[in-house]
């Protein structure tokens, strides 16, 4: 199952490098070079840059507020910050379009993406800042200093990393972002890549502009990667917060966060309920049901397999570490570079030319989200799986337990809390995934994205804006839940207490193996 993930997650960056080989060096060089293509890399990287910025100055400035301030109704915020992330970027673009046509291009691009990245700075600050001791900030402005110079000398060096970490996710998040760039007419590399392939059936040109977008993509996962290697000094003391008082600039912080929340959250939802409720909807309510019905069965069998491949990866990457292991893990983060539009065009080129049976079929859409999205779920799995006790399996297999016995029935349950969390994250990401659902999926076969996306681009507001509601719906529950979860005391806990509750979830399974064991062996 492992060997079957780590293939599949290969095969779209194989197909690139395939396929851009074929073209011949001449006719690459032409292609990259072209005036279209420096065109391209400077519209999406004015993008990119103008999102980071704004995402990281936001983000920061919310978290700060919300955590450090006397602000008052700081709940009410922090909820206001993180409820963006219900929204996917293209129910944005759609509510902005439906609210004022007038609204696109570069400038609402940015603004979509804005509203969509900001959140992702804002958790990655709030976790910082609450695991950071603010006494060295009490002992400096004892000692004279100002408040700036406490936030310049103290505070950013000590959130940093977590700043910069999460502007480079925006700015990946950007660069691979399909839905609101094409919805509002702004010329990114992925809309020019699915327009390429759509409109001219291209794939020469398709898969050329793939390579320039990979190869920036991956000097960007490079930065990361350095840059995550830094982490936020950590004090093994009770954690003390430093208040500060905000006097005369707590009217404009409160307008602040006001206007963003209103821009990000009160103008999307009123511009949806208007064109359901005055605007004369004219989505027809079977077809909105077929396609809540798809997006769901797309969202659960996705989520469940995806999860369990990206489980056996995780296992062997966490017991059985070695140069190799960490070669395998590199390789299968490296599809997280790709655009889903990318993504796509590889296996209708690969199955088209293997087996041409699997095209649009819903098969074929499920082994994309697991190049899409095998790199989530490994990421967020590596945590419970690290967090059992080695102990616990050394046990189980001294009282005559298999490995694949002890992985069922010592490791999966003593993980299960983050194994079902990793499942539900990658069913939510499966849901309000679109363009590779969009290319791939069987004629006939519509979901809420794909039925978001026909409606906009015809200027259908009123058909369009049920589909829009439901995927807030749909993804709205899990953004309101992330705020709660990274605040639980339990996830500033240490590694001990996490590793005894382990033991305590497993010593049953453990009985049942002494109980086999005794009875004169195992059963299958």
């Amino acid at each position: 199952m492992a060997g079957f993930g780590i293939f599949i997650t290969l095969l779209p960056l194989l197909y690139v490098l395939l396929r851009t080989s074929q073209i011949g060096y001449a006719h690459l060089a032409d292609i990259i070079f072209s005036a279209r293509t420096l065109e391209l890399v400077a519209n999406s990287l004015a993008l990119t840059i103008a999102v980071s910025i704004t995402s990281m100055i936001l983000g920061t400035a919310q978290a700060w507020l919300c955590n450090r301030t006397d602000l008052p109704n700081k709940r009410l915020f922090q909820v206001g910050a993180v409820l963006p992330l219900a929204f996917p970027s293209y129910v944005l673009a759609f509510s902005w379009l439906a609210f004022n046509p007038s609204i696109n291009g570069f400038f609402g691009a940015w603004l979509v993406l804005s509203i969509s990245t900001a959140p992702f700075v804002f958790l990655a600050v709030t976790a910082a800042l609450s695991r950071h001791n603010s006494s060295s900030e009490e002992v400096a402005r004892t000692l004279g200093k100002t408040q700036l110079e406490v936030a310049r000398g103290i505070t950013w060096p000590a959130i940093r990393p977590a700043v910069l970490g999460a502007s480079l996710l925006v700015s990946l998040y950007t660069l691979s972002d399909f839905g609101a760039v094409s919805l509002m007419r702004y010329d990114a590399f992925t809309r020019a890549i699915y327009n390429a392939y759509r409109a001219s059936f291209d794939r020469n040109t398709a898969a050329a502009l793939a390579l320039v977008l990979i190869l920036i993509t991956l000097v960007l996962v490079g930065i990361q990667r350095r840059i995550s290697q830094t982490e936020v000094t950590k004090s093994s003391e009770q954690y003390r917060h430093m208040v500060t008082r905000l006097g005369m600039w707590r009217k404009p912080a409160q307008l602040l966060l006001v206007v963003w929340f209103s821009i990000g959250v009160v103008i999307p939802i009123s511009s949806i309920s208007y064109w359901i409720f005055v605007g004369q909807s004219s989505a027809n309510s079977g077809q909105v049901l077929r396609a809540l019905l798809n997006t769901l069965s797309y969202g659960l069998v996705g989520g469940i397999v995806v999860s369990l491949i990206g489980l056996a990866i995780a296992i062997i990457v966490v017991r059985y570490v070695s140069r190799y292991i960490v070669q395998v893990e590199q390789s299968v983060y490296l599809t997280h570079a790709l655009p889903g539009v990318v993504i796509a065009l590889a296996f209708v080129f690969l199955v088209n030319q293997s087996v041409p049976a699997l095209y649009q079929t819903s098969f074929l859409v499920i082994i994309a989200y697991i190049a899409l999205f095998l790199p989530n779920a490994l990421a967020v799995l590596k945590v419970p799986i690290s967090q059992v006790p080695t102990g616990v399996e050394e046990v189980s297999r001294t009282l005559g337990s298999s490995p694949m016995q002890t992985i069922w029935r010592v490791i999966v349950p003593a993980a299960r809390p983050g194994i079902l969390s990793a499942g539900a994250f990658v069913a939510l990401t499966v849901i309000k995934e679109l363009p590779a659902t969009l290319i791939l999926r069987p004629t006939g076969i519509e979901t809420l994205a794909t039925r978001l996306w026909s409606a906009t681009s015809v200027g259908s507001f009123g058909a369009g804006a049920p589909y829009a509601l439901l995927l807030i719906i749909v993804a709205g529950i899990p953004a309101l839940l992330v705020n709660r979860e990274i605040k639980s005391p339990r996830n500033q806990s240490s590694l001990e207490p996490a590793s005894n509750e382990t033991l305590n979830q497993v010593k049953p399974h453990i009985g049942q193996t002494l109980s086999r064991a005794q009875a004169g062996g195992t059963s299958d």
